[in-house]
């Protein structure tokens, strides 16, 4: 896992060939008025979901993890609470991943939790399960997906 400013994004270009077109997308676009989607990059190997979700609470947010791809995550309204906790120390999934989706869940609360505000990226890999969208409100965000 990675949180990280913005604005130090070319530090993490070297992670994956497709890391500095994602975050160079992300920081020379204006996403204020466009609307909720997918925004296709290349395919299904790089794509940005722009996201419009209502926050939860910390018991009521399920650990994801994915195989496939590295989430970047982009809170762009307010700031946002993530947990985090490694894969490698949950066990079997409470429910099982999916393939299709590129996802499974625990139940169980993170081990971890920090707070992401506007101007603050995180980006999560396979090892690294993670409970976003935390906090009370609307939350406006950016779900990067580089396939690996």
């Amino acid at each position: 896992m990675v949180i990280a400013d913005l604005n130090a994004a070319c530090r993490y270009y070297g992670l994956h060939p497709k890391m500095k077109e994602l975050m160079e997308y992300v920081l020379h676009h204006d996403f204020s008025g466009q609307e909720a989607g997918r925004i296709t990059l290349d395919g299904r190997g790089l794509f940005i979901n722009l996201d419009e979700v209502e926050l939860k609470t910390k018991d009521r947010q399920r650990l994801e993890f994915h195989r496939r791809y590295i989430d970047m995550q982009v809170p762009l309204l307010k700031e946002e609470t993530m947990g985090w906790t490694p894969v490698s120390g949950l066990g079997i999934p409470d429910i099982a991943y999916n393939p299709d989706t590129d996802c499974g869940f625990y139940t169980q609360e993170a081990k971890e939790y920090f707070k992401v505000r506007p101007g603050l990226f995180v980006l999560f890999f396979p090892e690294d399960a993670h409970a976003p969208v935390i906090g009370d409100g609307r939350q406006r965000k950016l779900v990067g997906k580089i396939r690996l």
